[in-house]
């Protein structure tokens, strides 16, 4: 989500805010796609007898946090109850259990600065507190479990986020990559993130629909369909040779990979986890 919050550590002093939104039942899967980009960092889903809940937490500090995620859902649509309640330090233990390594293709591991390294896996340490998603997400690691298959070259994050994918693919070996977000948070992150993992990336605020986009090898793009297919036409020729893509459900693969198909990209891999998809495209 963005925000005027300020990058936070999970294992720092900051306190946080739990916010609970509550949507009808046939609204849970329009909930779940507009949190994909108004809170990257995840969300914990409860279904209730009158509908389906979902928790998130943001810093405290971020007093228009409420009243921001609700209006932001409101513009797409989504009729939404949002409330906030003060978390007690506990928070911190309930974040640790929540926040596992995730380890990917046997080669890649994501984890939080309090899990210990392995010596035989790359390394990725992303802090929770970041807010801007740590690899949990079924999206996240098919992208990077899609960035094994074939890494070398340069290569454009799209929506960067917390920056795990351009982290993760600059220690694959991917040069130079490119980090972009609209949102100056995001950037934010990922100069943070990309210090910490000691890799050197290009980072930059961009609107993908209206600024003109780094010419790279590869694309990676974890943001929603809509989004997903509008960015073929805004990337600058000469095109990626591939397109790794997520952020929407299976339902909506053939339409996203019509868009793509336009200018000559066919499906080449096809990741299917938790209801949600992510495929890499070649340029033929």
């Amino acid at each position: 989500m963005t925000g005027g919050s300020s990058v936070a550590s999970a294992s720092g002093a900051e306190a946080l805010q739990r916010l609970t939104v509550g949507v009808a039942r046939d609204d849970a899967d329009l909930l779940a796609a507009a949190l994909i980009d108004l809170a990257p960092a995840g969300w914990c889903e409860r279904a209730g007898s009158e509908g389906v809940g979902v928790e998130l937490w943001l810093p405290v500090a971020d007093t228009a946090a409420c009243e921001r995620l609700r209006v932001q859902l409101s513009e797409q649509g989504i009729a939404a109850t949002v409330a906030s309640v003060i978390e007690s330090d506990e928070w911190r233990d309930g974040l640790r259990r929540h926040h596992q390594p995730i380890e990917v293709g046997g080669h890649l591991r994501v984890r939080p600065p309090w899990a210990e390294p392995r010596i035989d896996m790359l390394d990725i340490v992303i802090d929770p507190g970041m807010a801007f998603g740590t690899g949990q997400h079924a999206t996240t690691k098919g992208c990077l479990a899609l960035l094994l298959g074939d890494p070398g070259g340069s290569l454009l994050d799209v929506g960067c986020g917390s920056g795990v994918l351009s982290i993760a693919a600059r220690k694959l070996g991917y040069d130079p990559v490119w980090a972009i977000d609209f949102d100056p948070l995001a950037v934010e992150a990922t100069r943070v993130n990309a210090r910490v993992n000691g890799v050197s990336i290009r980072i930059a605020e961009r609107h993908a629909d209206r600024d003109r986009l780094p010419v790279a090898d590869v694309v990676v793009a974890n943001i929603t369909a809509i989004p997903v297919m509008a960015l073929v036409a805004a990337l600058a020729e000469p095109l990626p040779t591939q397109a790794i893509l997520s952020g929407f459900r299976p339902v909506d693969v053939q339409r996203v990979t019509d868009v793509w198909s336009a200018k000559g990209y066919v499906l080449a891999a096809r990741i299917d986890e938790d209801d949600w998809t992510a495929v890499r495209l070649v340029r033929t």
